[in-house]
């Protein structure tokens, strides 16, 4: 059983819907409606040393960065802008009081950087290692949350960024190259930055139709859009954005490139689509934040294809780490 399946499995049964509640389970966030035409978003995050980071690779400060700014690319990925956060931290065995003040530094630098501000949380005695729960709380306009479910057919797919850097810097870490061409990498994996400006652009341009953030890779998370919309999709993996010096990183630590590029987790960039008569009007937006299109949403829901330079189409594994399935990762 995947993680994905065991979610619908849990949550299968439990109330979700209400008339306040225009999204519930099933997207980066969960919309609520406030009051005076704004919606909240409210997402939560779960960290856990040994699966999400591993300390002898990073600092408590560095830690505790990445993971509120990985909570907070979840608002992103809906054109939200993040607001409040509550942060539950365990720590393990034999660490002091300085590792929680490490941890809530290197939160607080994600904070000021993405405008939110501390509301709450807890601390516990963990048996087991360091695990940390976020909750961020981001608003939007009513209405105006970008979700998984509204792609069509004829869309095109974008995509902001660059991919496959942080899948590279955690193979450098696992490899203990830090140095060359893999040093910019390492960081990249560290300490990501989530995309909040562009995707307050990108609800501004009023054209996106849906959208995610790039937390599992670029294939698995085009999948949930794909599933949410009832669609399928193809992509050009010749116009996937990455950084000029990934393809010799990824020679140097042996690991296969479009892997990286394709199935690489954790960059946090943001995939989306636009309706194809909306594509020209797009245009100035998409080159103020930098996003590309790499392909299109079709209406064969089974029809997900990745195409290489020549047309050919490329075996690329699904990629992310599923927590209860057989890909491991961190």
């Amino acid at each position: 059983m995947t993680e994905f399946e065991l979610i619908a499995r849990l949550t299968e049964g439990a109330p979700r819907e209400a008339a306040d509640l225009p999204c519930g389970v099933g997207d980066d966030c969960a919309v609520v409606a406030g009051p005076h035409g704004r919606d909240w978003l409210v997402t939560v995050d779960a960290f856990a040393e040994g699966i999400h980071f591993m300390r002898e690779w990073a600092n408590f400060r560095s830690i505790g960065r990445k993971a509120l700014a990985a909570a907070a690319s979840d608002v992103a990925a809906m054109g939200g802008l993040p607001r409040f956060y509550l942060a539950t931290i365990g720590l393990g065995p034999g660490d002091e009081e300085g590792a929680a003040g490490e941890i809530y530094s290197g939160m607080r630098e994600a904070a000021h950087e993405n405008g939110l501000v501390l509301v709450g949380g807890d601390t516990f005695r963990s048996p087991s290692g360091i695990t940390m729960s976020l909750t961020v709380v981001g608003e939007a306009g009513h209405g105006e949350a970008i979700l998984r479910s509204g792609a069509k057919a004829g869309d095109g797919v974008f995509v902001t960024g660059s991919l496959g850097g942080a899948a590279v810097g955690l193979a450098s870490l696992r490899s203990g190259k830090r140095g060359g061409a893999c040093g910019k990498f390492v960081e990249r994996h560290l300490e990501p930055r989530p995309r909040v400006a562009e995707g307050r652009a990108i609800a501004r341009s009023r054209l996106a139709t849906a959208m995610i953030d790039s937390s599992d890779g670029l294939v698995a998370d085009l999948c949930h859009i794909a599933e949410a919309s009832s669609l399928g999709f193809e992509i050009e993996a010749g116009l996937v954005p990455f950084d000029p010096d990934l393809s010799a990183a990824a020679v140097e630590l042996g690991i296969d490139f479009n892997d990286a590029v394709l199935a690489g987790g954790e960059d946090y960039e943001l995939i989306f689509t636009v309706a194809g008569k909306s594509l020209p009007a797009f245009e100035r937006t998409a080159k103020e934040i930098g996003a590309v299109r790499i392909g299109t949403m079709v209406g064969e829901r089974e029809r997900r294809e990745v195409r290489g330079a020549g047309g050919e189409p490329l075996a690329v594994g699904p990629g992310g780490f599923d927590h209860f399935g057989r890909k491991g990762g961190s």
